[in-house]
């Protein structure tokens, strides 16, 4: 594996202080650098023999925020062996001046600025950073200050603690701290490996929860005798038709092309598990619907989207809010009509594939949401059939 960035860096400051001295290197073991070289003298009580290499760990944590410190105590270290006056320092010394505890507070505060820095505009949003890595991660610090003191491992415990074993949510802090760990250059302790949870076995293993056909005419009815206007019912029908994620409902155009009634989804997304661009997208209607979606164009043309689904950051949360007014099953949630669409494109023979592209995600994350819930007939089916077949 090759080394981080700093390392180089730190190595080859550590090389021009030396002046071309060979036989002393900077390295990085488990969670702690350490200087190795044939010139550092014999510990206490070790016998005077040949010459061999020795090697003592620095009181200064590896990582990018702390490659001055480091450089430092391993150039105090060489220039004392050249003088004759270093010796190995006992259990108890303290720690040299400037030296900091990688999960000191604000240690991680600094890194997860640069973090931060590094994600966003690059690998995904702002919004996306403040609503799914800035909580666990100021939560990280949190629990660092409670636990100030604890060793690496014991604070890191502790922090995914807060959340019940085997939940997505353990999941997502392992993984957010982890990753704060690896642009710091830090190994990762394998006994906090063994506590990442596990957002797959926490799904419901149904699969997604998405809407039925009889649930979508529900939702129309009510929409329509409630004091929603008619431009929400044209949100919710393209919703339902198209697959839509509710902000794409932004800078949509639509179109008829012969027959096949069309939306354009110019709204570009991306987010830490990649981006999606335009696409275009034909009608898949629930069953009974008509040919032309119940005017839905014409409806579009005449009464267009509410002015909230066009401005507001996240209209999914707004449409959420209006199925628990409608009385919706409390399950349902706006993306219920996304999960619904895909479960439709599997029914009317598209592959998964085919289905990921219309749907503006790559076919692995197609097979992670539906996977399941497209397999669990067929499977409950088989099951059903070799065990008749068994008990005959």
């Amino acid at each position: 594996m090759p080394s981080p960035p700093w390392l180089t860096d730190l190595s080859r400051a550590f090389r021009a202080h030396r002046q071309g001295r060979e036989g002393w290197h900077i390295q990085v073991n488990r969670d702690r650098l350490r200087v190795t070289s044939a010139e550092l003298p014999p510990r206490a009580g070790e016998p005077v023999s040949a010459a061999r290499k020795r090697s003592v760990t620095l009181r200064t944590p590896p990582g990018p925020t702390t490659i001055t410190a480091a450089l430092a105590e391993a150039c105090a270290i060489f220039d004392g062996c050249m003088a004759g006056t270093w010796s190995w320092p006992a259990p108890g010394d303290p720690a040299p001046e400037g030296v900091t505890d990688p999960a000191a507070p604000a240690n991680l505060q600094r890194l997860i600025s640069q973090l931060h820095d590094q994600q966003v505009g690059e690998a995904m949003t702002e919004s996306t950073w403040r609503r799914t890595w800035a909580p666990y991660l100021a939560a990280l610090v949190a629990t660092a200050s409670e636990a100030y003191g604890s060793p690496a491992p014991a604070m890191l415990a502790a922090y995914l603690r807060r959340w019940p074993p085997g939940t997505r949510a353990r999941q997502m802090g392992h993984d957010r701290a982890r990753a704060l760990w690896r642009h710091a250059g830090w190994p990762w302790p394998p006994v906090i490996a063994a506590m990442r949870g596990n957002g797959k076995a926490a799904a419901d293993p149904r699969g997604v929860r998405a809407f039925s056909d009889a649930e979508i005419a529900t939702l129309r009815e009510r929409v329509i005798s409630s004091r929603l206007t008619p431009a929400d019912l044209v949100a919710w029908d393209l919703l339902a038709v198209f697959g839509l994620r509710p902000v794409e409902l932004q800078g949509l155009e639509l179109r008829q092309d012969g027959g096949t009634l069309l939306a354009v989804v110019t709204r570009n997304k991306r987010s830490s598990k990649g981006s999606s661009g335009a696409r275009t997208i034909p009608a898949v209607p629930p069953a009974g619907w008509p040919a032309d979606c119940h005017q839905l164009l014409e409806r579009w043309h005449t009464n267009g989207l509410p002015p909230s689904a066009q401005t507001r950051r996240s209209p999914g949360e707004l449409l959420t809010q209006q199925l628990r007014r409608l009385h919706m099953p409390a399950e349902l949630t706006a993306y219920g009509l996304r999960h619904a669409f895909a479960i439709r494109l599997a029914e009317v023979g598209l592959n998964y594939r085919e289905a990921a592209q219309l749907m503006g995600h790559s076919p692995a994350t197609h097979v992670a949401t539906y996977g399941r819930r497209l397999a669990l007939p067929d499977l409950m089916a088989k099951v059903g059939r070799l065990a008749r077949e068994r008990q005959g």
